[in-house]
């Protein structure tokens, strides 16, 4: 039994370092193989993709494991595949019109990487519940891996890297959609109903609150390419790549223990929360004090936008520590179903934030620095929102809480003195 559970462990290891390593390497590998501007339209329309998927996906990803852990019987995994295959097809029409109406190549893939975000998004869940963590490692790291291989074989055969991106995303897509077709398919074919509505009603509210929450973090590639243009927007999203190291300690310990979090006693499930923080922190300090000499590792890309923004790369590395606390507060309002109660504080403050961090991005003019204070500032406040609505609401992480707050702002102070 030790050694059948010691295979598993070095499984569970081996596919994490490679899912996780493609996952981190790949934008950095585009970053250093692609045009600048290309890069920059390229992340821009990835970060537009994430929205646009998360929210054409309607929440139906976070009912995954409801269903599948018996949690739920209103809908089932077949009417959640039609959904997702239905947006899919939706955002790959609208890919369609994009390039027939030639508007701006950031929508064009937009669209097309929409479609491959929805898929992949619901077979990882799929696969996470269904407890083959290793083979969701990998899958998660299928959307950048294909494309930082598709930029390394146009850099080969010296030919336009953008147009070989295209050909293997949709390819990617065929092949989720065949697979989950089959399972729509097998459903319809035995008789079996396909409650839209019911699996709608029960994921909307979570595809609210998870849009207020990618708004507060993962968008920061997304506003900044929309309001300074490509080139900023590359040196922000390889510094932002780079900077997601820390977070593979966060995901080395929740994918491993998915499952049990929906399942565990909430103390248990604050003691985990705790120490994915904890080790985060860890991590994010870790890697500023290393960056000087991991250039070699992250390639020229991240040793120029380093070198030009010294400090606001560094509390972009900070920001993992928020960005990994508000997934699990995420994670936590979940598992409690009290997602309808929280969003109202949730929305009310990211869209204020917004448009106040708008104006005044406006006054004191763009750049990646003010840009990165003002994106900060606005993670952090919302962070807060978002933990004392949930106290309000009786779902309580007061340690997981102290110590998120506590870490990022000392290590805002160090790096902002030391850099």
């Amino acid at each position: 039994m030790g050694l059948a559970r010691f295979r598993r462990f070095g499984l569970y290891v081996l596919s994490f370092l490679l899912g996780r390593g493609g996952l981190f390497a790949a934008p950095l590998l585009l970053a250093n193989l692609l045009p600048t501007a290309d890069y920059g339209v390229l992340e821009t329309a990835q970060a537009a993709a994430s929205l646009i998927g998360y929210s054409a996906a309607m929440g139906t990803v976070g009912v995954v494991p409801l269903v599948l852990l018996g949690h739920s019987t209103k809908t089932s995994l077949a009417t959640i595949a039609a959904h997702h295959l239905f947006m899919a097809a939706m955002c790959l029409a609208a890919a369609a019109l994009a390039v027939a109406f030639n508007t701006s190549a950031v929508w064009q893939l937009a669209g097309l990487l929409s479609a491959g975000v929805l898929l992949q998004s619901l077979a990882s869940t799929h696969l996470k519940t269904e407890g083959h963590r290793e083979a969701s490692i990998l899958l998660d790291a299928g959307l950048f891996s294909l494309m930082a291989l598709a930029a390394f074989g146009a850099f080969l055969m010296k030919t336009q890297a953008i147009k070989w991106v295209v050909v293997v995303v949709l390819g990617y897509v065929a092949m989720l959609t065949f697979v989950y077709a089959r399972q729509v398919q097998r459903e319809w074919v035995a008789g079996q109903p396909l409650p839209w509505r019911a699996a709608l009603a029960m994921g909307f509210p979570l595809m609210l609150g998870g849009i207020v929450s990618l708004l507060a973090t993962t968008s920061g590639r997304l506003g900044i390419g929309m309001l300074a243009g490509p080139l900023i927007a590359a040196d922000y999203a390889v510094l932002s790549r780079a900077a997601a190291l820390p977070i593979i300690a966060h995901q080395l310990i929740l994918i491993a223990r998915f499952r049990n979090l929906f399942t565990l006693p909430h103390a248990e499930v604050e003691r985990a929360a705790a120490q994915i923080v904890m080790l985060v922190a860890a991590s994010a300090l870790g890697f500023w004090l290393l960056a000087p000499w991991l250039g070699a590792l992250l390639g020229p890309a991240f040793i120029a936008a380093w070198t030009k923004h010294p400090v606001p790369g560094a509390w972009i590395a900070a920001q993992a520590i928020l960005w990994s606390a508000i997934a699990l507060n995420d994670l936590v309002i979940s598992r409690h179903q009290v997602m309808p109660r929280i969003l109202p504080f949730s929305i009310g403050f990211i869209v204020l934030a917004l448009a106040s961090g708008w104006v005044l991005l406006h006054l004191v003019g763009v750049d990646l620095a003010h840009f990165v204070y003002a994106h900060a500032g606005v993670m952090l406040l919302f962070y807060g929102v978002q933990s004392a609505a949930m106290a309000k609401n009786g779902v309580q992480l007061w340690r997981v809480w102290r110590i998120t707050v506590g870490s990022y702002l000392g290590m805002i102070v160090l790096v902002s003195i030391f850099s």
